[in-house]
């Protein structure tokens, strides 16, 4: 009897820390989900299991970034920004052009008939020679390894003449982070990217903050502590907060650190380790040099354009978000950083290469980007659009 009744009360106590826990935990998902905001534009970031994540279609929402813009938006038939709906046949002697991009592409912070995809078209249907049509396939957070996913299972149906990407400086950590999540058929071929699988098997820390805020809190919270401990040592971190240096600023600065996880311009960062940018851009590399191969079987051309951010083009550019990259302000950073290693690249794969750093250097006077946002302004747009449009790279094509 007495044996019995220590097992009871070991259940009851057990049930009772197992009710605890569970109350704990109810009252922390609650706790999350008042606090925590729904991400910015998630909407755009639909979980898709293709193509990692996709504009639903007729999505509607409004972009905002204090003191940049306030600006309500709506995706066409196909989920993406248009101006127009999109469909997959094309008339006779229309030229098609497809533009692959983020966010950068898609344009945020600009009206729709204001990205440079449609400021381009503008520029062509002037010439009256022929009809064009641009279509702006620009997704947000897109990067080459998800393009070329898409490229073969959606845009390709649009029957392009020329694919031109605009390569965005953080497509590199993109690349990184998407990389593990690609599914593959039984010759090894890529066939999708799944945000919920990981090295083709469930991934739960995915899955668990799809469904939990409180698992979401977490890993932005205590879990990202701790891997800047990791990175930066016990020691060194709590130094850091004691003295009020922000940890993340230390880790983006340091020119020996493999801080991929954090830094989505390393290949863009001032004298870092040559070793560590090449390890990380022969990642990207690999699925350019996948869309060539892909676009050459198909006969369609392809032209490579890669763009800076703010703090390379000018001193008043980005003006106040820079910082959050650990860019100084009033300062214009060289681009002789990552460009050469894009165009050597490009060079010795015979890709088309467009550079549109001296264009926007050149209107520098003007403001190209958001001041906190970073994303390209509406003259921005046009600079970088009037800069393919006149390159003789792109001229060349269109023959």
């Amino acid at each position: 009897m007495r044996k019995d009744f220590i097992i009871m009360k070991i259940a009851i106590v057990a049930l009772y820390v197992v009710f605890v826990v569970f109350l704990c935990l109810c009252a922390g998902e609650i706790y999350a989900r008042y606090v925590l905001k729904e991400p910015y534009l998630s909407g755009l970031k639909k979980s898709n299991p293709i193509f990692h994540h996709l504009p639903p279609p007729y999505y509607r929402d409004t972009m905002r970034s204090e003191g940049d813009f306030d600006l309500s938006f709506v995706t066409n038939n196909k989920g993406m920004r248009g101006p127009g709906n999109y469909i997959y046949e094309k008339n006779p002697g229309v030229f098609r052009i497809a533009m692959l991009g983020d966010s950068m592409v898609f344009g945020v912070g600009v009206k729709a008939e204001e990205t440079a995809s449609a400021v381009l078209e503008g520029l062509l249907d002037k010439g009256q020679y022929k009809k064009y049509d641009v279509y702006n396939f620009g997704v947000y957070s897109y990067s080459p390894v998800i393009e070329y996913v898409y490229l073969k299972k959606e845009v390709i149906k649009y029957r392009p003449d020329l694919v031109v990407l605009m390569l965005d400086p953080g497509d590199i950590q993109d690349d990184w982070f998407y990389e593990p999540h690609l599914v593959y058929d039984a010759k090894g071929e890529i066939i999708g990217c799944d945000p919920f699988k990981i090295y083709g098997r469930p991934d739960i820390r995915a899955l668990c903050m799809k469904w939990s805020r409180l698992c979401f809190l977490l890993d932005q919270k205590l879990f990202q502590s701790i891997r800047k401990m990791k990175m930066l040592g016990f020691a060194n971190y709590f130094t850091n907060k004691s003295r009020g240096i922000r940890n993340k600023t230390e880790i983006l600065v340091n020119k020996d650190l493999d801080n991929i996880y954090f830094d989505r311009l390393i290949l863009f960062r001032e004298g870092k380790n040559e070793k560590i940018v090449m390890r990380h851009w022969q990642r990207t590399a690999k699925y350019l040099t996948l869309i060539k191969d892909y676009l050459d079987d198909h006969k369609i051309k392809f032209v490579l354009v890669a763009y800076p951010y703010g703090y390379q083009v000018g001193e008043n550019q980005w003006s106040k978000g820079r910082t959050y990259w650990a860019f100084e302000q009033n300062k214009r950073y060289d681009t002789n950083t990552g460009f050469p290693i894009i165009g050597d690249f490009a060079k010795k794969n015979n890709i088309d290469f467009i550079n549109l750093c001296d264009p926007l250097i050149r209107a520098n006077s003007e403001l190209l980007y958001f001041a906190s946002d970073g994303h390209l302004t509406k003259r921005g747009q046009e600079v970088a659009a009037d800069a393919i449009f006149n390159s003789d790279v792109f001229r060349k094509d269109l023959e």
